[in-house]
């Protein structure tokens, strides 16, 4: 383990080198580009050469494909880097245990019932996340799990029903909670007509209960039912730090054998406090210079495989809307400097959609008197300039989300316990798609 130990932190420590290296660029928020006059940022080579560029093309580059422009070599080293570096995101294709293992609801009529009522993008997941905790419930010798943030308890149910795991799904929202224990019942009438009546007597219903998790102590004080004597802790994108709150529950508690946990909502970390700290974890991290801005945590949640595969397709003119929302910003700082990063109303851009109607839509909770559009046309020509720049910080977001999905890695292995993280979802559809799976020996 010690070897697996320093080849992480010797990942972090590039990790970190490269993004404090690059932070200026990682810290733009696309609606000061005009106010900050972002572009002048770049270096000089860097706007010789996308100052012109078809968003088309950046878009080839960051995905790989051959292209002719003469490229900077600053640059190049910065995509190079940020490959190498960053975790992979192409799904892995994970063997788990044969069907002939389950012993709960596994008929084929009913596999369609477990995605009843759920969406495509959580049809994806749960299936996916149900079989790979499945597979570790089982080499962890643990037919117990505690779901945390378990909604409307899809996921709960295909562990309960399907793979007869006993399981307790945790949820803030006191309507989730009722919803799901309906869907429970609901299931089970319909289960009734492919099922015999002896495997019906032997199901045992998962418990749903509402807690709003703010300490480890919630954690520990949690009344277990008496069948269970240890088991799992699974959450799928419990969102800022509730996922490193189940971290630090999995690595002090005996009674939980393995943890399988999907990162969310990077920017609602809380970091460098004393006190429930999301970023950093590890004891290594802490000594190095580690420091996160929120955009930078919140440019890491967005979905860079679907925004380039617009780009590649030449389909990005909706993007001229965050040219519009510059361009307003810079307008509002003009009229009144208060008004800098005030909450709009969000307006979905339409390819026939004038600057004049966005801003008459996205005006209505402001009421501030009209504004001046000195200007404004010499802005709007520069819309595709816009584009670029969100595009090179969003080339920048795996590396950041590596940055802190290696943290969490690094302070379970800190407490020697064995660890390793897998991209089992389709980025393409669910873009927090790596599970972080701890077992204990």
């Amino acid at each position: 383990m010690s070897n697996h130990e320093e080849t992480v932190k010797s990942a972090l420590y590039m990790c970190l080198k490269v993004t404090k290296m690059y932070e200026w660029l990682l810290n733009l928020y696309v609606l000061d580009f005009f106010v900050d006059n972002h572009w002048i940022k770049l270096p000089t080579t860097w706007q010789q050469c996308f100052g012109d560029m078809d968003p088309k093309d950046l878009g080839d580059i960051i995905s790989g494909k051959t292209n002719k422009n003469v490229l900077p070599l600053s640059f190049l080293a910065l995509l190079k880097a940020v490959n190498s570096f960053s975790i992979p995101r192409k799904g892995s294709n994970i063997s788990i245990m044969n069907d002939n293992y389950l012993k709960g609801m596994s008929h084929i009529k009913l596999n369609n019932l477990y995605l009843k009522h759920v969406k495509l993008k959580k049809r994806h997941e749960i299936s996916l996340m149900s079989d790979f905790v499945y597979s570790t419930a089982i080499k962890s010798k643990c037919n117990a799990v505690m779901d945390f943030g378990s909604g409307l308890g899809h996921l709960v149910r295909i562990l309960n029903y399907k793979y007869d795991l006993t399981v307790l799904g945790i949820e803030m929202q006191t309507q989730l909670t009722e919803e799901a224990r309906k869907l429970d019942l609901e299931l089970e009438y319909t289960a009734k007509k492919h099922l015999t009546e002896e495997c019906m007597s032997k199901l045992q219903r998962p418990t749903h209960f509402n807690i709003t998790l703010t300490s480890l102590d919630q954690l520990q004080e949690i009344e277990l039912p008496n069948i269970i004597n240890n088991y799992g802790l699974i959450g799928l994108h419990p969102c800022g730090d509730l996922g490193p709150l189940l971290i630090k529950h999995f690595v002090n508690c005996d009674k939980v054998k393995f943890i399988c946990v999907v990162g969310c909502c990077y920017m609602k970390l809380s970091c460098n406090t004393d006190v429930n700290c999301g970023y950093p974890m590890s004891k290594y991290v802490n000594q190095l210079d580690n420091s996160l801005t929120y955009v930078s945590r919140e440019i890491a949640c967005h979905a860079i495989e679907l925004y380039t595969q617009k780009l590649c397709k030449g389909d990005y003119k909706d993007l001229k809307v965050h040219a519009y929302r510059a361009a307003l910003e810079k307008l509002l700082v003009e009229l009144d400097p208060k008004l800098k990063h005030m909450p709009i109303r969000s307006v979905k851009h339409t390819n026939d959609m004038s600057f004049e109607s966005y801003c008459e839509a996205a005006q209505q909770r402001l009421h501030v008197n009209s504004l001046l559009r000195k200007g404004v046309e010499n802005d709007l020509n520069q819309w595709k300039r816009v584009v670029v720049m969100y595009t090179l910080r969003l080339m920048m977001a795996p590396l950041v989300e590596t940055v802190i999905l290696l943290d969490r890695l690094l302070y379970i292995l800190e407490h020697g316990i064995s660890c390793a993280i897998y991209p089992v979802f389709d980025p393409k559809i669910s873009p927090r798609n790596h599970i972080i799976v701890g077992i204990k020996s």
